[in-house]
């Protein structure tokens, strides 16, 4: 089996950072980009206090053939969703 270069590999996503944004995104049941499309620098970007919210759920309406975000028509509008997202900028820091 052939070893893959140090440089493509991605650090297991820890610190303060990455833990309070993991935490906000929880708590206020938000989707990021970042989860739903697997990024292998999650852990990077939150760390640096990064990250792309999805609004209107956790689908996508493209079908990029590159991204791992789930595609669909979209689920039920969740109108309470602007207020939890609102509500986590608020506590970005």
């Amino acid at each position: 089996m052939i070893r893959k270069p140090n440089w493509i590999k991605s650090p297991i996503p820890i610190g303060n950072n990455f833990t309070n944004l993991k935490k906000l995104v929880l708590k206020n049941k938000l989707h990021t980009v970042c989860q739903e499309a697997k990024c292998p620098n999650l852990g990077e970007c939150w760390n640096l206090g990064t990250l792309t919210f999805m609004i209107l759920g956790d689908t996508c309406t493209r079908s990029c053939g590159f991204c791992a975000v789930k595609t669909g028509q979209g689920g039920t509008i969740d109108y309470l969703e602007p207020k939890r997202l609102s509500r986590g900028i608020l506590n970005l820091k």
